[in-house]
């Protein structure tokens, strides 16, 4: 920006140019409003040298107005679009419709990267240098279309994936399903787990994470065999495709939005809901699932659950989400018990529906990533698909522990289990943990003694759960694994260990042996 104004000082002459840069939106994910000025000119400091100067102003698409509810708001967050002739050229980029905090730019529309800090001083204002003719920008790094379809084709060639069409949407493209599991072990002894993402199109971040969750369950990793063996994965990567095509932010190309369609007849709703909805049905019918994820991306900068009051559901209900999202800010940096937010069950969303029908017996939950950073810290880690792959392990741990499928990679054991003397009192007031009660010790160097059966050999370190309070609020420290230090197992077979409280009134729930690679 100095030598820019120094140029400007410098300036001998000046000459407009028009019809130069174009702006354009017409390919997958492609999304632009009206465009209501482009104003160019160059500066020459030098007979022989110059800068080109473009001013662009214009306005993120607006979904078009739900045909079904007019009183919601139609949005105008996604913007991705081209901008050709900027070759040397400083671009003044303004969209006052949207939020845009550091959006992304590419020269290639394949590897993309945020635009610095200083680039974007102004609200919802880009000034930047483009050094090739041609730029794409968008507001978070695009998952379009093609490479939806692009994946399903690479994760379908793994021995432990089923590719099935469950639907078509409006516009008549496949809603598709794939399947994760081992087909080895039979699946009436599994946990069952949904997940769908993308219903709203412009949540690009959602797809991030769940690419790389699905690229680590069909891995070869410990841990993605041993949850293959345990659970039967559901995943709907992409809910609305005719919406990620048109490049829309929240709806459908006719403006409906997907996520608040889950109560109404069969008769009026959406095909793409409709087709979730009989799929959910139809898998369910032997037994619910265990556990449903509604993937999305949230303007808000911090990761978080939508997790529902007891009042709205049931106490038991809502201690197994607060002990879900517990889990997961175990397992992350990047989610905080801060972070977290409450509402009230309503049967228009997908896990009121899901309420409604099945009752405590299904964990479904709404997960939210950021699109601009994490933590609300702006000094801190800005989301990227790097960092949403790591949020993608930090979720199938907690998934694992929550349903105790990590066996011989992560070995769990709740203090139920346990054997023990009158040294330990059990409770079942309000904090969170596993099974009916946690133990508290009566007096200092309490026993007790844990079996796990059918350990391989090996190292494994120990962790205890620390049992926290369930209310809205907790501390970092509670509420999580607390390392104990290290067990080595000379042998496979049965391994016995023995835990001493270290004072009286010391907490104790389950237990947890994490192999050593």
């Amino acid at each position: 920006m100095k030598r820019f104004f120094f140029l400007w000082m410098l300036l001998l002459t000046w000459n407009e140019i028009s019809a130069q840069v174009v702006v354009t939106a017409d390919f997958d994910s492609g999304s632009v409003g009206k465009i209501s000025c482009i104003d160019s000119m160059w500066l020459y400091y030098a007979p022989t040298d110059s800068v080109g100067i473009c001013t662009i102003q214009l306005r993120s698409r607006i979904d078009p107005k739900n045909p079904v509810d007019p009183k919601v708001w139609p949005s105008s967050r996604w913007f991705h679009f081209r901008l050709t002739g900027v070759r040397n050229k400083v671009v003044f980029l303004h969209i006052p419709n949207t939020e845009m905090v550091r959006p992304f730019f590419s020269y290639d529309g394949i590897r993309y990267e945020r635009f610095d800090a200083k680039e974007n001083l102004m609200p919802q204002t880009i000034q930047a240098f483009f050094t090739r003719d041609t730029v794409y920008v968008a507001y978070f790094v695009p998952y379009t279309h093609a490479r939806h379809l692009e994946r399903l084709d690479a994760w379908s060639r793994s021995p432990f994936v089923v590719r099935d069409t469950i639907g078509c949407s409006g516009g008549g493209l496949p809603v598709e399903m794939i399947t994760v599991t081992d087909p080895a072990v039979p699946d009436s002894v599994k946990k069952r787990i949904w997940m769908h993402a993308r219903v709203h199109t412009s949540e690009a971040p959602a797809s991030w994470h769940l690419e790389a969750l699905v690229d680590e369950l069909t891995g070869e990793s410990p841990l993605a065999r041993e949850m293959r063996r345990r659970a039967v994965f559901f995943i709907v990567p992409e809910t609305n495709p005719d919406g990620v095509i048109g490049g829309y932010s929240r709806s459908t190309p006719e403006g409906v939005n997907l996520e608040i369609d889950w109560n109404r007849p069969d008769s009026l709703t959406t095909p793409e809901v409709l087709a979730l909805k009989r799929t959910v049905g139809r898998l369910a019918a032997d037994a619910p699932f265990d556990v449903a994820l509604n993937l999305h991306a949230q303007s808000a900068p911090f990761v978080t659950y939508w997790i529902h009051s007891p009042e709205s559901s049931s106490e038991a209900l809502y201690r197994r989400k607060m002990l879900l999202s517990a889990l997961t800010i175990n397992h992350t940096p990047y989610y905080r018990p801060v972070d977290q937010r409450f509402s009230k069950l309503d049967p228009k969303y997908p896990e009121g529906w899901f309420w409604e029908r099945f009752g405590e017996r299904t964990l479904a939950i709404t997960f939210e990533t950021p699109y601009t950073y994490y933590n609300n810290d702006p000094e801190g880690r800005w989301v990227s698909p790097e960092s949403l792959a790591e949020l993608a392990r930090s979720s199938l741990l907690a998934l694992s522990d929550l349903l105790d499928l990590g066996g011989s990679e992560r070995l769990f054991a709740d203090t139920e289990q346990a054997k023990r003397r009158g040294e330990w009192s059990e409770r079942r007031d309000d904090r969170l943990f596993w099974g009916d009660s946690y133990l508290v010790a009566e007096r200092r160097n309490a026993k007790l003694i844990f079996f796990f059966e059918r350990v391989p050999k090996g190292t494994y370190e120990i962790f205890r759960w620390i049992p926290g309070t369930v209310a809205k609020k907790f501390l970092r420290q509670e509420n999580r694994w607390e390392p104990l230090g290290e067990v080595t197992q000379r042998r496979d077979g049965r391994l016995v260990w023995r835990y001493r409280a270290r004072t009286q009134g010391e907490v104790l729930d389950a237990i947890l042996l994490v192999r050593k690679s």
